[in-house]
């Protein structure tokens, strides 16, 4: 079998340093010869060696530089990493502020005293839509106070601990919320259909002017469970079925349902 190129040029070398030890062992009777002589016998066998060593010296030199490259690269992926994350904080930070600001700047409590909270945790379901908030009878919250959001209305608190407390939202299916909408202001009722639903509303008769894009506000009546003029909604479609009583009205919640990070406890008894 031929030898392969590799196998070639280690023979080659071999070659030619056993003939630069030779050399080396002459040395002597060279040098008595004169330099000059030497040089020139010494030299080609020199260049032939150079050209076969610095070849697999580069090669070499470059695996080393390439390695360099390698872990330079990986510590510029990890600084920009660690970059993204620090903008991605800072704009969650960002928004979590904004949210605050936001309820710290809600117009229709007035001069109503609230408690900002925190929410813990969600239970959504087809029927059931409740939040759990890190404030409790402790920070004065009690059964029966309504939550507000950004938008409006959240829903009401339905029982508390010292430190915590549990809210039911409008869109759960024990919920009936008495409203008002327009100039002559209007009476009706919306109820829960469950997490991420819109809310129905009954009790608006055939012929009442209702109109897409409507806002509800609470009416402040069922006596006193809310306090009036909270957004509730907006109305996102209406229908009168032949024969019907009643026009079948659909309404969107204002607040963000699916995005509560922090509320308002609106410290407020129902009946006050």
């Amino acid at each position: 079998m031929a030898p392969t190129r590799g196998r070639r040029r280690l023979l080659t070398l071999s070659g030619f340093l056993l003939a630069a030890l030779t050399l080396l062992a002459i040395g002597g009777p060279l040098r008595s010869a004169g330099s000059g002589l030497a040089r020139a016998i010494v030299s080609p066998f020199v260049d032939v060696v150079r050209g076969i060593t610095k070849p697999v010296g580069e090669t070499f030199a470059g695996a080393f530089n390439y390695a360099d490259v390698v872990a330079q690269n990986h510590q510029l992926e990890r600084e920009l990493a660690l970059l993204q994350l620090q903008q991605r904080t800072e704009g969650f930070n960002q928004t979590r502020l904004s949210e605050l600001l936001a309820l710290d700047r809600l117009p229709f409590l007035g001069a109503l005293p609230f408690a900002v909270a925190q929410t813990n945790y969600e239970n959504l379901s087809d029927f059931t839509a409740t939040i759990e908030i890190d404030v409790g009878s402790s920070a004065g919250v009690l059964a029966g106070m309504p939550v507000v959001g950004a938008g409006g209305l959240v829903g009401i608190v339905s029982s508390t601990t010292s430190g915590g407390a549990t809210v039911t939202l409008l869109t759960d299916a024990s919920q009936s919320i008495g409203v008002t909408f327009g100039s002559a202001h209007f009476q009706a009722v919306v109820h829960g259909q469950g997490a991420g639903q819109a809310l129905d509303e009954d009790f608006v008769a055939p012929g009442t002017p209702v109109h897409r894009g409507e806002t509800m506000y609470t009416s402040g009546l069922q006596g006193g469970l809310f306090p009036a003029g909270i957004p509730v909604g907006t109305v996102v479609g209406t229908q009168i079925h032949r024969g019907a009583t009643e026009v079948s009205i659909s309404v969107k919640p204002l607040a963000n349902l699916s995005a509560l990070d922090y509320v308002d406890v609106v410290l407020w008894e129902p009946g006050s």
